[in-house]
């Protein structure tokens, strides 16, 4: 399937500079590596923290980009038959895990200690081709677009596992998504999946009436409203069983602990700053819960094609930018203009 023998990707050589795009051979896989052509590639916050030089383990130059979406084009001398086939339509899994470790004999290993990540300390899909360990390759039906299906490894299934996992939200719970952007809006659906009461706040109407086109119940603008005042309002002061944390500001957690019932949980997913500020009264004494959120599972991502494939989820992509663009794309990214996700495609 492969025809050309150079490829076109976007190299980051300096932190804080633009990225280059360069002309490469394209690579050949190891016995257990997949050439994938990709076809779509997910463009996230953490591309520009990235470039800022934020992340400490990404070693230049590399090629970012880990959501990834694309069609096999050539197998490695030990991937099985039976796994995967030339042709074939797949998307990513971004951790590569150890598999030997406590964390990940124990099925958490999103948390696996030696983890290495597609498009952090490995060269990611910010190109025209990859190279994927076999293992992190799943297929997905060829019927869904090649944008909305580059972006289920991180948009959808980390918010799967929020909501399914750290989360534990069951039908008739009443859940807030704090924060309707690119992980948000796939919040909304999950969550409506789940049974789950859904009210959605963000500062940013055009993103609320996203969210109640995706299935929202309630609606507050906190650009205009006070969101501990319109949900004691709209509760009858029952308040949440659940808060998701996708803004990740100073004191965001501190205002959400008022906005969930005692016993309640925060569930976050955003840190714009090393540190948080809380009252610990109000979680001591009410028994209040924050856990965290890192990546997802493998077993997630499974979910999440399952659920996409069967139409029960639509990942929520509203920008769309071509490879020469991707300095255009980041600085789109850093100034948080769009509504969804956005990606790069190749088609």
């Amino acid at each position: 399937m492969k025809e050309a023998k150079t490829m076109r990707a976007a190299v980051l050589r300096e932190f804080r500079q633009p990225l280059i795009i360069e002309e490469q051979e394209i690579p050949t896989p190891a016995p257990d590596e997949v050439l994938v052509k990709v076809m779509a590639s997910g463009l996230c916050l953490t591309d520009v923290h990235i470039q800022d030089g934020i992340i400490g383990t990404v070693r230049l130059p590399y090629t970012p980009g880990h959501e990834m979406a694309g069609i096999v084009c050539e197998l490695g001398k030990a991937v099985p038959e039976r796994k995967l086939r030339v042709g074939q339509h797949v998307v990513c899994a971004i951790d590569l895990t150890c598999g030997q470790c406590t964390l990940c004999r124990i099925g958490r290993r999103n948390l696996c200690r030696q983890r290495v990540r597609i498009g952090f300390e490995r060269n990611g899909s910010h190109a025209e081709y990859a190279l994927v360990p076999y293992a992190n390759l799943f297929p997905i039906d060829n019927r869904v677009p090649f944008d909305q299906a580059a972006i289920i490894p991180d948009a959808v299934a980390c918010m799967l596992h929020a909501i399914a996992d750290q989360g534990r939200v069951q039908a008739g719970d009443s859940v807030l998504i704090y924060g309707c952007g690119a992980l948000g809006l796939q919040a909304v659906q999950i969550a409506k999946r789940f049974g789950a009461k859904v009210f959605a706040a963000a500062r940013t109407q055009a993103k609320l009436d996203m969210a109640l086109e995706l299935g929202a119940d309630e609606v507050i603008n906190t650009a205009r409203q006070d969101l501990t005042a319109e949900l004691e309002r709209l509760t009858g002061g029952e308040m949440m069983d659940s808060a998701f944390d996708l803004v990740g500001n100073e004191d965001t957690l501190d205002m959400l602990l008022r906005c969930i019932r005692p016993g309640g949980k925060i569930v976050a997913l955003a840190y714009a700053f090393e540190r948080f500020w809380i009252n610990c009264q109000e979680t001591v004494i009410k028994e209040k819960e924050i856990v965290g959120v890192r990546g997802s599972t493998q077993q997630n991502l499974i979910d999440s094609i399952r659920m996409v494939e069967q139409g029960e989820i639509v990942p929520v992509v509203t920008r769309r930018f071509r490879l020469e663009e991707i300095n255009e794309a980041m600085a789109f990214l850093r100034e948080s203009k769009g509504l969804g996700r956005s990606v790069l495609t190749f088609e």
